[in-house]
């Protein structure tokens, strides 16, 4: 399965009106895996029959990704029987230049700390089956947005985060449950995600405030009936107000307990999993705002979460997704969902070819299947070679296998 057939099939489905402009994406594709160094223009070039300034113009011009990277999700990563659930999260880009688009302070899990640069918001699909994550929507988040979540004198990041949700309803369509780190438990996040219809699996502070639901009879005398019946003490804990359910299926040194609780905070009912590390002695609690769904799944969905950490490092790694020369809004909006479309497109691959065994593989192969076809390009016009010989194939797997 070649990149220029995978993107055939996709581009066919949506409306792509020029011809120039599908030619421009497959000529993208086959160089980000291609080349040897950054992902700048001036490099590109260097590979590429087309100009410098060709690939300055086509990235600011409009595509729309969101579009592309569903067809792509609905013909390769299998979702028609298997659950899907929705994951969202931020990442830092390193950046600089006074007129680039979106500079700002943003926090750098790296480093510790808010750092200079760009920060783009990635919302993603997994498919709870094969634990494969899948970009569906890349966001960079604008600068000037006030880092408070209530703030009522504008903007708020959070409010960006949220509109990214809104604008990929269609795709989302698929999806009952969205999950996030503990960044997301916030009033306004659970609010977004009631009124598109979907539920949160997020994580709360260790020290929540959060009160047992009131299990004893009616009194039937008059007056507002009990509701609550005291507080979660964190630090003198009561298990046997929690239901036991075993330990983890992967991590045999985590228990779980769960108990639906209410928080004052958000004035919701929780289903809470509190999941207990025997060795450090140490909780952490997940909540979902399905109270019916069960402890072991909102766990299990949880831990699928870090699967979009996968698709930040496979970007940064391989598909140069820092490594954009642009300054412009548009320009950095397309080189950024490009870099995570990649990924998608690699994954694809290594689906096809069970010789390819990773994203390192791959793109030594695509370099040297480059080169291979240069050589032979210089040569003479009557020279004629055959790219699937043994001999050929031997020398594109050079670095890529234990070829000799």
């Amino acid at each position: 399965m070649s990149i220029k057939k995978i993107l055939t099939t996709i581009i066919a489905r949506i409306s792509v009106k020029h011809k120039w402009q599908s030619d421009f994406l497959c000529e993208m594709f086959e160089l980000i895996f291609s080349i040897q160094g950054r992902l700048t223009f001036e490099n590109l070039a260097r590979y590429s029959h087309m100009s410098e300034r060709t690939f300055r113009r086509n990235y600011k011009k409009f595509f729309d990704w969101l579009v592309f990277n569903w067809q792509l999700i609905m013909l390769y990563a299998e979702i028609d029987q298997a659950i899907v659930i929705a994951a969202i999260d931020c990442s830092y880009i390193p950046k600089a230049g006074k007129a680039t688009y979106g500079l700002d302070k943003f926090f750098s899990s790296l480093a510790g700390r808010a750092k200079k640069g760009l920060e783009i918001s990635l919302l993603c699909l997994i498919n709870t089956q094969d634990g494969k994550a899948w970009s569906l929507d890349v966001s960079q988040t604008p600068a000037g947005l006030s880092t408070k979540s209530n703030d009522p004198d504008g903007l708020t990041r959070v409010d960006h985060y949220m509109d990214q949700l809104k604008k990929a309803q269609t795709p989302l369509s698929c999806v009952k449950y969205i999950v996030a780190d503990g960044f997301y438990a916030k009033d306004k996040v659970f609010k977004t995600i009631d009124q598109l219809g979907k539920s949160l699996i997020t994580k709360l502070r260790p020290d929540a405030n959060l009160r047992y639901l009131y299990q004893g009879q009616r009194t039937g005398q008059r007056g507002r009936p009990t509701q609550y019946d005291g507080k979660v003490n964190w630090e003198e804990l009561d298990l046997s107000r929690w239901e036991y359910m075993g330990k983890d299926n992967k991590y045999e040194y985590l228990e779980i307990y769960t108990q639906v609780l209410n928080s004052p905070r958000f004035k919701r009912d929780f289903r809470v999993v509190m999941v207990v590390n025997t060795k450090t002695k140490k909780y952490i609690l997940l909540a979902c705002t399905d109270i019916n769904l069960d402890a072991r799944t909102i766990l299990h969905y949880y831990q699928l979460r870090f699967k979009i950490e996968f698709l930040f490092r496979d970007a940064k790694q391989f598909c140069g997704l820092t490594h954009c020369q642009a300054r412009s809004k548009d320009a950095l909006h397309f080189h950024f969902n490009l870099s995570l479309a990649a990924v998608n497109i690699a994954q694809v691959k290594l689906n096809f070819d069970p010789a390819i065994k990773s994203m390192n593989v791959l793109v030594r192969k695509a370099y040297n299947r480059r080169l291979v076809e240069w050589l032979f390009s210089q040569l003479s016009s009557k020279a004629e070679f055959d790219l699937n010989h043994p001999e050929v194939q031997r020398a594109i797997a050079l670095g890529a296998s234990n070829y000799s």
